[in-house]
């Protein structure tokens, strides 16, 4: 070959290399569009299949309180009230669980959590061995596993000894 030749045969496999190497770099380019629109595909998919389900329990619910309602005919008693929102707020409760939060009530005496519970209030403790424990349950707090998503509003029992 001559001298000449040569430098135009490796310019033009260098060309060619090139140009193989461009279209592979716009094969990748497509390849990681679509796989990024599929990702975002799924993701609206997942979003509104969580979203069904919180729909579909609130549908629930709201069927619920207008069957109940339906059966009201006249002026309820506090007693029938109390029972009839409690039911109503057991529905919401459960329509939180299917979503996979669980409601988490403490008891009274059990020792005050900061992790899962908040102070709202205080309450005179009738000794120190109920110093800082729960007193009441305000609202119920509500966890994920190990995540707390709201924590229960308590009034905390403490005690003070008299001074002499």
């Amino acid at each position: 070959m001559s001298e000449r030749a040569e430098p135009c045969a490796l310019a033009s496999e260098f060309t060619a290399a090139l140009a193989r190497q461009q279209q592979l770099a716009e094969r990748r380019e497509e390849i990681v569009t679509r796989l990024h629109d599929e990702v975002e595909r799924l993701r609206r998919g997942e979003v509104q299949v969580a979203l069904d389900l919180v729909r579909h329990s609130l549908i629930r619910l709201h069927d619920q309180i207008l069957r109940q309602a339906e059966h009201v005919s006249g002026p309820l008693g506090v007693d029938e009230l109390r029972a009839l929102l409690t039911a109503l707020a057991d529905e919401a409760a459960d329509t939180v669980a299917r979503t996979g939060v669980e409601r988490y009530v403490p008891r009274p005496g059990e020792a005050f959590d900061m992790a899962l519970q908040r102070p709202v209030g205080r309450a005179a403790a009738e000794g120190p061995e109920v110093d800082r424990t729960v007193a009441r349950v305000v609202a119920a707090g509500f966890v994920q596993g190990e995540r707390v998503v709201r924590k229960a509003d308590v009034v905390v029992s403490r005690w003070e000894p008299e001074a002499p």
